[in-house]
Parts: C-alpha cells; sequence; structure tokens
C-alpha cells in the first residue's frame, strides 16, 4: 500500500526507495511462500569504516542524481540485499531513509542560508519538480519550504 501511494504521488521519495521496497517484498515472498522451510542463510559482513564512508560521501557527493541500490551495493562489491542489510545495522536507517535524510538536512540548509529559488533547491536535493519537493519536504518537516 506505502509503494502504491508513493507511484500515485508521483515518486517523491525517489526509485531508492521503490527499490527498498522491492527488495523488502522479495525477500518476505521468498520466506513465507517459498517450497523449501530452509530460512535464508546470514552471514555477517565485516567490511571496514573507511567503505562506509565511501558510501556516505559518494550519497552527499551524488545527492541531486537517482541514487540506485545497485549503484550504491557495488561500491562495497555486495548485493543490494546484503548491503540493505549491512548498511541499515551500522546507521540505523535503511539507504532510502538515510538518502531522504540527507536531502532533506541539505534543502533546509540552502533554504536557510542562500536566496536560491525553491525548484533551484528541489533539483540540488534530487527532486524531479518543486511539487515533488514540497511533499517530500512537507511530509518530513511538516511545513512547506516556502514557509
Amino acid at each position: 500500500m506505502a509503494l502504491k501511494a508513493e507511484l500515485e504521488a508521483g515518486c517523491p521519495s525517489g526509485k531508492l526507495y521503490g527499490e527498498s521496497v522491492a527488495i523488502a517484498l522479495a525477500a518476505h515472498l521468498l520466506k513465507t511462500y517459498s517450497g523449501t522451510r530452509q530460512p535464508i542463510a546470514e552471514f555477517e559482513v565485516n567490511l571496514s569504516k573507511r567503505q562506509l564512508r565511501e558510501v556516505i560521501n559518494y550519497i552527499y557527493d551524488n545527492l541531486a542524481l537517482e541514487l540506485t541500490l545497485v549503484e550504491l551495493a557495488s561500491l562495497v562489491n555486495m548485493s543490494s540485499y546484503s548491503f540493505c542489510r549491512w548498511f541499515k545495522r551500522l546507521m540505523g536507517l535503511s539507504p532510502h531513509q538515510y538518502v531522504i535524510q540527507c536531502r532533506i538536512e541539505r534543502a533546509k540548509f540552502l533554504l536557510t542560508y542562500t536566496q536560491l529559488p525553491i525548484i533551484e533547491i528541489a533539483l540540488q536535493v534530487g527532486c524531479s519538480s518543486q511539487s515533488n519537493f514540497t511533499t517530500l519536504f512537507r511530509k518530513h518537516i511538516r511545513i512547506t519550504p516556502k514557509a
């Protein structure tokens, strides 16, 4: 239902949200409806703090772009599924939630300390339109960017 609502709203959260939900749904379907009842093997991923910092820096440097799970996972040579689990375990947020948080924080900074038009700020934080940006901003901050 959340994915349907996101699609009907014009995808203000971006492609990363859809990918995250799709992976979670696939894992749920496999776990629940698979013919074999063997649990999905969990393994401990021991990546360095340098690799985490590399992913975080990449996110900050590319907030204006349409980031994907495949793209982020490839930075540390992981599958999208493993990357999501690893990232959430270390950061406490899913990659999608983290990217949205970064976009909102950058938008708040730009709105406060620059005279850029709202559409320019929207594009700089990876929103495809001012309308999507306003929807996303209002959802997380509870006021419009103009306010």
